[in-house]
């Protein structure tokens, strides 16, 4: 999950691979004097990718970012999926250049066009989350709705012809059950796997597959005035659009926001009312109707998805090493899941 790509504190460190990032883009766009006009800036946000702001001389948009991601099939996926909505007309930055076959040592990068903006929570925690509620609970919803609407509205079948020919990674949900299913084997999570043979055994068969972003979600989304820009699309897939419905619903209604205990309730209370305000209005401007069986299978999908991260961590040793995780937040919400 990706925050904010617009600041960042100046830095005099580089990443290993600029030097073969800016050689990269010398070669590609024929300009042999392109180089940095200033220090390049890290970004902070997100919980995965490492990226950076780079100021550049000319010949390219004054400002592009670096994104670093430690998987390359990951990275090709995720950048070839946000290239391909990018060439539709989606609000979303534009990928200048990529390497997914890095050398030894290196990392898996891409270059985009840098977006201005802020997401829409940014900065709200307590109360300054409790005075923002009134204002949140009407553009909060319209803003997710609109963005997953326009996205459903894509012609996925270019978008599909790509990542099969980018990654050998399964493209639709049957693989993400099987990855799922082989992690709570391996995790020797008797509960989780249950839970996910049960989800392989009701598992809806719709027709309807759309674009979707998999991790829609207000931190997301930078605002610019009127502009939109979405960003990190590492869980997208083609799929139903309840894919992303539920996904979106289910951070809505338990949001990770930093608030003091008396305030947990209110702020719970309002945020379940913005979630299935979003639902309703994509239900009136969508292209797609989306029935309540499947929108439940979806969204105990995702539930299942985030146990597994959390189990995974925990058998690792790993679980200080995401502070402030969004799935850490709505583990409580999900445990039940695993009783049913």
């Amino acid at each position: 999950m990706t925050v904010s790509i617009a600041h960042g504190k100046p830095t005099v460190n580089h990443p290993p691979e600029l030097d073969t990032v800016l050689e990269h883009l010398r070669r590609q766009f024929h300009l042999p004097d392109l180089r940095l006009d200033g220090p390049p800036m890290r970004l902070s946000g997100g919980f995965w990718a490492e990226m950076w702001t780079l100021p550049l001389n000319s010949g390219l948009p004054s400002r592009v970012v670096l994104r670093l991601a430690p998987d390359a099939d990951l990275a090709a996926w995720e950048t070839t999926l946000q290239a391909s909505v990018a060439e539709q007309g989606y609000p979303t930055p534009v990928v200048r250049a990529s390497d997914f076959t890095p050398s030894a040592g290196m990392r898996a990068w891409c270059v985009m066009d840098h977006a201005d903006g802020a997401p829409i929570l940014g900065g709200l925690s307590g109360l300054r989350a409790l005075a923002a509620l009134p204002r949140l609970a009407t553009g909060l919803p319209n803003t997710l709705a609109h963005a997953a609407a326009d996205l459903h509205r894509l012609d996925p079948e270019p978008i599909e012809a790509a990542l099969a020919q980018a990654t050998d990674r399964a493209i639709g949900v049957d693989g993400l059950l099987d990855h799922y299913l082989t992690r709570a084997r391996e995790l020797n999570d008797a509960q989780l796997r249950r839970a996910l043979e049960g989800l392989a055994r009701s598992q809806p068969n719709p027709k309807l597959r759309v674009v979707c972003h998999g991790d829609l979600h207000p931190f997301n989304i930078l605002i610019n005035n009127d502009r939109m820009t979405v960003l990190d699309w590492t869980a997208g897939q083609v799929a139903h659009p309840a894919y992303d419905l539920a996904f979106t619903h289910m951070l809505l209604a338990n949001p990770p926001l930093d608030a003091p205990k008396p305030l947990r309730p209110i702020i719970n209370a309002a945020a379940r009312r913005i979630a299935n305000r979003f639902i309703a209005t994509y239900r009136k401007i969508g292209p797609h109707p989306v029935d309540p069986a499947t929108f439940d299978w979806y969204r105990n999908l995702h539930g299942c998805r985030v146990l597994t991260d959390l189990a995974g961590w925990r058998a690792a040793g790993e679980l200080d090493a995401h502070p402030g995780h969004p799935w850490l937040t709505i583990e409580p919400t999900l445990r039940p899941l695993l009783a049913a």
